[in-house]
């Protein structure tokens, strides 16, 4: 099985700059920055660099503490690739103060773009995060660096399809020199692979950074008195925040949603669906400040979402009224928000149980359980400042037992 997949590779790479340029016309793709994709790059490297592999923006959010962490070192050149453009978006807001941080996107799997990456970079180790399994990129680095699978996820559905190929999995992961999963019931199937080097230190996503600069200034201001977030949403998810809204009016509740969508590429799209509702809006990109008596204040930005947080406590998390899975609920709950969420949560089930468990999170199933539950907390203001001080704990030893065994790795 891995020898066909290297074998498709290899022919793949001969279409491989169509199959760039097609996602460039449907705008999936960096016009000015693909080329990265293919192995060609602009910034020059005469020095073995750390690099870390994420796919997306969620995954590189997750590892910021360990980025930083490591980018302390004068001597240290950090490269970050992802796949997506609103990574290379986030990567360009948040590090452009971090003069030895990189972001390149990845290069495509095939055997002669990979290997020009590696010439080009010559990482000393790589660090592949969640769940980034690609085979020519794994079996290439491991020939010039030490392998690293870090904040390692592997979904119950995920492993279904993963012990169907028993054997070409248990190829690619012993390729590992070490794998820290972020949570038991990765752990448990990953052993199934008769994987060694395995080592569970809590997952990454529970740390906080505090250490990014605000490059934006952004001072959030709370405008009215009913208001409440609706983080992380997704295509279809708009329609339940919306219908939400009219029932707090019905009610004679004048509330104000800021809603933070999980692509703010769809912005537009958004407000279409609220002027269709007959509700008004306002974008962030166009007034910092929320003005009274607006419906919905829409983020269309990225990296503030924590200064909103610190003003208002109540928070609806997306991705989990579809079925996506759900997203990560731990920014918010950090800083001491009340989570509501729908019954599509399986990305984060241990997190949403250690959420649960101390009594900070709600199940909601429909648009009234959501407008009842958001009434309550109305009437009973949140306080959370015990469990803020337990997550800074917890968080901190994480990133304490992760870092003292990386740096076996990292000299």
């Amino acid at each position: 099985m891995l020898t066909l997949y290297i074998y498709v590779s290899y022919i793949f790479h001969f279409f491989s700059k169509f199959f760039l340029y097609i996602r460039i016309l449907k705008k999936k793709e960096d016009p000015l920055r693909y080329k990265e994709k293919l192995g060609k790059y602009k910034i020059q490297n005469n020095a073995s660099v750390i690099w870390f592999h994420a796919a997306s923006l969620g995954e590189v959010k997750s590892i910021l503490p360990i980025i930083l962490h490591y980018s302390k070192g004068k001597d240290r050149k950090i490269l970050i690739t992802t796949v997506t453009l609103s990574s290379s978006q986030y990567c360009a807001d948040i590090f452009k103060n971090y003069p030895n941080i990189i972001h390149q996107f990845a290069p495509i799997d095939t055997p002669i773009i990979v290997k020009k990456f590696l010439n080009h970079w010559k990482p000393k180790i790589s660090i592949f995060v969640e769940s980034e399994i690609w085979p020519n990129l794994i079996l290439q680095s491991k020939k010039v660096s030490k392998l690293i699978l870090l904040n390692a996820r592997m979904s119950k559905k995920s492993f279904s399809r993963w012990r169907l190929l028993k054997r070409f999995s248990a190829k690619l992961l012993n390729q590992f020199d070490s794998i820290l999963p972020q949570s038991k019931e990765t752990k448990d199937f990953i052993e199934f692979f008769d994987t060694e080097n395995i080592y569970y230190f809590g997952n990454l996503k529970f740390i906080s950074s505090n250490e990014l600069i605000n490059n934006n200034l952004f001072n959030f201001e709370r405008t009215d008195k009913y208001a409440w977030v609706a983080m992380s949403t997704h295509e279809g998810e708009e329609n339940f925040i919306i219908e939400t809204v009219k029932n707090l009016k019905e009610k004679n509740i004048r509330s104000q949603c800021i809603l933070i969508p999980r692509h703010i590429k769809r912005a537009k799209e958004i407000v279409k669906i609220i002027k269709a509702n007959n509700l008004t809006y306002q974008l962030r990109s166009q007034e910092v400040k929320p003005f009274e008596n607006i419906d919905f204040y829409i983020l269309d930005s990225y990296g503030e979402a924590k200064e909103i947080f610190k003003k208002i406590r109540l928070v609806f998390l997306g991705g989990s009224i579809i079925p996506h899975g759900g997203q990560n609920p731990l920014e918010p709950a950090r800083e001491g928000c009340f989570i509501f969420h729908g019954p599509n949560v399986s990305n984060f089930k241990e997190i949403y149980a250690f959420l649960n468990k101390n009594e900070i999170s709600k199940l909601v199933t429909c648009e009234q359980s959501l407008t009842k539950e958001l009434i309550l907390k109305f009437e009973n203001p949140v306080n959370n400042i015990e469990f803020q001080k337990k997550m800074k704990q917890y968080s901190q030893k994480i990133l304490l037992d992760h870092t003292n065994y990386l740096n076996s790795f990292i000299k």
